[in-house]
């Protein structure tokens, strides 16, 4: 005769074995739907509105080297005309005429080349204003995957904090009825399990709305889920705070687009500068013109012509045009100069900010998990004594309270961490290259 502790193994393998592709179909519906960070990065860089823009905007930059480029090249223009009459004759033939022209303007020091070398520059710029948008909406999305990690766990601890309470309360019933207790300790228990479901509904609804948050920065199904890991992604930082900064001076995308705001400010200088030199204008051209003449002499007439020019033009009074616009491009290389300092000092405030709070969580967690541990053997040992009479109902809802602050504060330092680390990325300038490639 089969046992029963021996029959219910040979019963879950053969249900297991019935149920096999169900339960492989379900894995792989589990596996499609869940999400690594690196996967939520991958993802937000391919669809996310923010990094579009900045995208469309190193389009336009792009396009404007060509128009640059394309005052270089000379401009041809074709030309044609038919001239016919009713009655044609020698004051009035009929006329066909077509030709060709070439034309090329230029400032005399340069100044097209000059725009050529400011477009160029404008397109360094847009790549790292697009760099600077990855990394925040980067950043954004790995602090919200982190976020949502600490809220599942917040619910599970109140789930638990729910689960342990309800036993209390049991139990605190049980010894009213044989009068050990007084109604005044279920009062309490049934206040603290009130406000822990409180604290359950409380999780679920913070959950529900950082997991909306995600949804808003990367296109991705409501049923989806999270995977855990990717710490290969973490390590190390075993670097000084001194490489750090300089790191965030030498990588970070908004100084490196600071700088080339600051070498376009200064050849926008050069450029308006130029309004003081001559303009010189070479034309060249081919024409051919035919008249047809009618009555009393029938008779073709044909003239072919080509000719060639130049012309130099140079502006004597503007009432002031060209010196406010050098004024004008002198006072935006001042603010590009002023924002590039600005700009240093606050990445390196970042970075130091990033840093102190990465060493800190790192002390925090340390100390965390020895107050949860004891918490944790001081919540078994009240419980133990309230069995046998030892504590009473304020000693356990103390205790409780204990333990549950204890995981809470404990949860919320693993996020701190997590989200130091992403700051110490984000301030050396390489959140987007970690975040988006598998180990």
């Amino acid at each position: 005769m089969i046992t029963s502790h021996r029959f219910l193994p040979l019963l879950i393998t053969a249900l297991l074995l019935l149920c096999g592709t169900s339960y492989a179909d379900q894995v792989t519906t589990v596996r499609d739907t869940a999400y690594s960070i690196v996967d939520l990065c991958q993802k937000a860089l391919g669809t996310a509105e923010q990094i579009k823009l900045a995208e469309n905007d190193l389009v336009i930059a792009t396009e404007e080297k060509r128009r640059a480029l394309s005052v270089l090249m000379p401009r041809a223009t074709a030309f044609g005309s038919y001239i016919t009459y009713k009655d044609p004759d020698t004051k009035n033939p009929d006329q066909t005429s077509r030709g060709v022209r070439l034309n090329q303007s230029f400032t005399l020091n340069g100044k097209e080349l000059i725009a050529l070398r400011i477009t160029k520059d404008g397109i360094d710029q847009s790549q790292w204003i697009l760099e600077a948008v990855k990394n925040n909406y980067i950043f954004e999305v790995g602090s919200t995957y982190f976020k949502i990690l600490r809220s599942q766990r917040s619910l599970e601890i109140a789930q638990a904090d729910v689960k342990r309470l309800e036993k209390h309360r049991n139990a605190v019933n049980e010894r009213l009825k044989v009068g050990d207790v007084t109604k005044t300790a279920l009062y309490r228990a049934e206040a603290e399990l009130s406000r822990a479901r409180t604290e359950l509904v409380r999780s679920k609804n913070d959950l529900s709305l950082v997991r909306a948050s995600l949804q808003n920065l990367v296109t991705i199904e409501d049923d989806f889920m999270l995977r855990e890991g990717g710490a290969d992604h973490f390590t190390p930082f075993v670097y000084s705070f001194k490489e750090l900064k300089q790191d965030a001076l030498e990588k970070r995308a908004e100084i490196l687009a600071a700088r080339k705001a600051l070498e376009i400010a200064k050849k926008t200088v050069k450029y308006q500068k130029s309004a003081y030199w001559p303009t010189l204008d070479l034309e060249g051209g081919y024409s051919h013109a035919r008249s047809e003449f009618d009555e009393p002499i029938s008779d073709t007439s044909t003239t072919e012509d080509t000719s060639i020019g130049a012309s130099l033009t140079f502006t004597l009074f503007d009432g002031g045009l060209r010196d406010a616009d050098i004024r004008q491009a002198r006072a935006d290389e001042q603010k590009a100069l002023h924002t590039l300092e600005s700009e240093k000092k606050k990445t390196l405030l970042q970075a130091k900010q990033a840093w102190l709070y990465y060493e800190t969580s790192i002390s925090v967690q340390s100390t965390l998990k020895d107050e949860l541990k004891s918490a944790r053997e001081n919540f078994n040992a009240v419980t133990m004594q309230f069995t046998y009479g030892m504590a009473d109902s304020v000693d356990m809802m103390d205790a409780n309270t204990l333990l549950v602050t204890a995981q809470r504060q404990l949860s919320d330092a693993d996020y701190g961490h997590s989200l130091a680390i992403l700051a110490i990325m984000v301030a050396r300038g390489d959140i987007v290259s970690v975040l988006t490639q598998h180990p």
